[in-house]
């Protein structure tokens, strides 16, 4: 036997032996390495007396490595590479600023809208107001423009316009004022009292073409504050007569306007053959929504054209809308498809006529001018007088044969389709 303890200090020496010879080996490799013709070499390291071999291969270098290693450490401030690209960027802003010209040059001719729907805005971005919406074929007169904008004459003052949506145009010899779109497109093999927004001024034979209109003007001088019901039988009751809108700026009455257009819209309409009731032709009437409605209903009238002008405390809000019954109105629903398709044609050519905001048609169960009616009605609310912009709009000639033209050719159009089907 032996004692394991005696024996320890003689194992403790046989394993340091070559843990000796590694640490030595793994030295003088190193400073061969150094001094060797290539950077990196293979190391081959054993352990004489060991079973395991350690095998260190350190491989060469790719050029792609070797390429990054060689290149230069880049300094903030001091990077070409940066620089250059900084640089190309600001000179192909500055090309770009420089090709394009925003100075104004002045100039004298017109434009013709070549878009669908043209913002007429009050300042040269494309954030400011938009005075008016102009269809395709408008004529406008330009008195500058650079390569973004263009500005034109527009209600007594300046607006501008996007120089891409119009084409410089030219007018006739012996025109001196931008021609409306509705007269320049007119084919001239169509008689005069036929073209869209035409009324002639002497008096003319006209056969009558069998339809008969009623045409009430909204409102009257003095509202009529007394109640009556909503419509036949009905429990609930409205005002007879309620104040009408007033024009936010110019104060203008909403009884004056509707009878300004309700006159113009008669003689359009006898201009093409129709027999025409008019409701009222003065401000000094007392009639009620009912009463209104009754003296269509009894006139043979076979449909009710009922002119008003909206308000509301936002002034932003502009657009013409029209108003008829629902498909499950109480009193009158079996008018509801007919009331719709006149209503529906009536708002889509005004506004295409004017450029302003289409709101469509609104169904309604509780409105005393719909509901007394017994023949197909629209109330054509023709825009907002709440509105600045639309007040003006609305008070000039030009504006309201565009309502009178859209309005007629809707009335055309009705009788055309319902003649067919």
């Amino acid at each position: 036997g032996y004692d394991p303890v005696s024996l320890f200090p003689l194992r403790k020496q046989v394993n340091r032996k070559p843990l000796r010879l590694l640490i030595l080996t793994c030295v003088v490799s190193l400073m061969l390495s150094g001094c060797g013709a290539s950077k990196y070499e293979a190391v081959d390291l054993s352990i004489p007396g060991n079973s395991a071999e350690i095998v260190m291969d350190i491989q060469e270098p790719s050029a792609e490595q070797a390429a990054i290693e060689e290149k230069p450490v880049i300094r903030l401030g001091e990077t070409e590479a940066n620089e250059e690209t900084g640089n190309e960027e600001t000179a192909e802003d500055l090309s770009e600023s420089e090709d394009m010209n925003l100075e104004y040059q002045e100039t004298d001719d017109y434009l013709i809208v070549m878009t669908d729907m043209l913002n007429v805005r009050a300042e040269d971005n494309t954030e400011s107001r938009i005075y008016i919406q102009l269809p395709a074929g408008e004529i406008l007169h330009r008195t500058a423009y650079n390569d973004l904008w263009c500005r034109v004459d527009y209600d007594g003052g300046v607006a501008y316009v996007s120089a891409d949506m119009v084409e410089v145009t030219e007018l006739p010899a012996a025109e001196s004022e931008p021609m409306p779109a509705e007269e320049s497109m007119a084919d001239s093999s169509v008689p005069e009292y036929q073209k869209t927004g035409m009324v002639q001024e002497e008096a003319i034979e006209v056969p009558l073409n069998g339809h008969i209109v009623a045409i009430d003007a909204g409102c009257q001088a003095k509202a009529n504050a007394e109640k009556e019901p909503i419509g036949p039988a009905s429990q609930t009751k409205k005002a007879k007569m309620p104040e009408g809108a007033v024009g936010a700026v110019t104060g203008v009455k909403e009884y004056e306007l509707t009878l300004t257009v309700a006159k113009q819209l008669q003689d359009e309409l006898k201009a093409r053959g129709y027999e025409v009731i008019m409701i009222r032709e003065s401000h000094d009437v007392n009639l009620s929504q009912a009463e209104r409605s009754k003296i269509a209903n009894n006139s043979d009238a076979e449909i009710f054209i009922r002119l008003s002008a909206n308000s509301m405390e936002n002034s932003s809000i502009y657009g013409a809308l029209a108003m008829c019954m629902t498909e499950q109105n109480p009193y009158n629903s079996e008018l509801s498809s007919d009331s719709y398709r006149l209503s529906k044609q009536i708002i889509n050519n005004i506004c295409a006529n004017t450029g302003t905001k289409n709101r469509g048609v609104q169904k309604v169960d509780n409105s005393s001018a719909v509901n007394w009616c017994e023949i197909p009605v629209s109330v054509v609310e023709m825009g907002f007088l709440s509105n600045p912009d639309e007040e003006r709009w609305l008070q000039t000639e030009e504006y309201q044969k565009k309502i009178v033209a859209g309005i007629s050719d809707a009335i055309d159009y009705y009788f055309a389709v319902g003649s067919e089907e």
